[in-house]
């Protein structure tokens, strides 16, 4: 540790310090306080489970702190956006920009620490979002399944159509993944005109092969009339993917990291699935802890543009009132991306990063016409 620290020193200034610490007390309090704010709506419907339902006490505070890393990454931004602009307003309002520019320093020189440190808080919540909350969300949804609903977590679900990579469909009434059989199953194989139809009663599978028994094959006209038909008491057909990739319940998009979520999204773009909701999510969670990054740039460039001294209080007001402002819009604009990329009105990259974009460039551009316009 104390070698850490005596690198960190010797790699810093005076200057880079203090911005860090500055930086660091508004932050957390914020994380603190926007995470408080979050838990309300959630703590009412935990309180009544815990009043009306009968849930454990001990259930319902550990749901509380499962719900806290999703809430803190939602937050995140906001609390970088709450602390550069104390940071900037407070040192405005005790002459140390006016200082530091007198001494000859460029404003771009003490951003640059603050800037990073935002970058630093990005990461974090990439990580959080990446790490923590996929596992919180998991563990969450299984502790109401059991505790709450009294049902045990979904594995296999039955009664579904899909679509293997080619032409081949499936429809399966029932899967029994302990005994790997399954039961009543429909295949077409889609030829010119009218598909190819397989029947079986029940089928064994074993990885990417299925042995189907007691069936039927049936092949028709390009008129639709019957042309061939055979029963068979056991034959064998190969598959891309195991039946488990089918059927087992996949894990919701908030309850994946981004590697389990382009894995899903592989897999089904190849069995002919839009696959644009799942895409829009995936980018988002990399453009929401970015987020963090664009809201400090913005709290820089309102600060530098407005607030000019420590008298200036109608600066300060104003550059309140605006960046509240847009605030508000960009989560409009980022719900309303969000929507036309899962629409797929958008491509899905533009949709989850064109906020960031929006709001990410003017502001790094203002900041550039204040720090070297003269």
């Amino acid at each position: 540790m104390g070698i850490i620290k005596s690198a960190f020193i010797k790699r810093t200034t005076i200057l880079d310090r203090y911005i860090l610490i500055q930086f660091l007390g508004p932050f957390l309090l914020a994380v603190g306080g926007f995470v408080v704010i979050g838990i309300v709506d959630i703590l009412f419907t935990l309180v009544d489970m815990f009043v009306n339902s009968g849930v454990p006490l001990l259930v319902v505070m550990r749901l509380l702190v499962y719900k806290i890393p999703a809430i803190m990454v939602l937050f995140f931004p906001m609390a970088v956006l709450f602390s550069v602009m104390l940071l900037l307003v407070r040192m405005a309002k005790d002459n140390e920009v006016t200082v530091l520019r007198c001494s000859g320093l460029n404003a771009i020189r003490f951003l640059t620490p603050l800037l990073l440190l935002c970058v630093l808080v990005s990461l974090m919540s990439f990580v959080t979002n990446e790490a923590i909350v996929p596992w919180a969300n998991r563990v969450s949804d299984t502790l109401i399944r059991r505790s709450i609903q009294k049902k045990p977590p979904p594995t296999v679900v039955n009664n579904v159509f899909f679509k293997e990579e080619g032409d081949r469909f499936f429809y399966i009434r029932k899967v029994d993944s302990k005994l790997g059989r399954m039961h009543d199953i429909l295949i077409f194989e889609r030829g010119s005109n009218f598909p190819r139809i397989i029947t079986a009663k029940t089928a064994q599978w074993d990885k990417k092969t299925w042995t189907l028994q007691d069936g039927m094959i049936q092949e028709l006209t390009p008129e639709g009339d019957l042309d061939f038909s055979s029963r068979f008491f056991q034959t064998k057909i190969h598959v891309s993917r195991d039946v488990q990739s089918f059927y087992t319940k996949k894990k919701t998009a908030k309850e994946m990291d981004s590697t389990e979520l382009r894995e899903q999204i592989d897999v089904l773009d190849k069995g002919g699935v839009n696959t644009s909701r799942l895409k829009v999510e995936y980018h988002m969670k990399q453009s929401v802890p970015a987020a963090c990054f664009v809201f400090g740039i913005l709290g820089a460039a309102f600060c530098l543009r407005f607030v000019k001294s420590g008298k200036d209080w109608w600066g300060v007001i104003t550059a309140i009132i605006l960046v509240v402002l847009l605030v508000g819009f960009f989560f409009f604009i980022m719900a309303l991306f969000r929507s036309m990329g899962r629409k797929g009105v958008l491509p899905p990259f533009l949709a989850a990063w064109m906020p960031n974009m929006l709001y990410g460039l003017p502001g790094l551009g203002l900041i550039w016409n204040e720090c070297y316009r003269r």
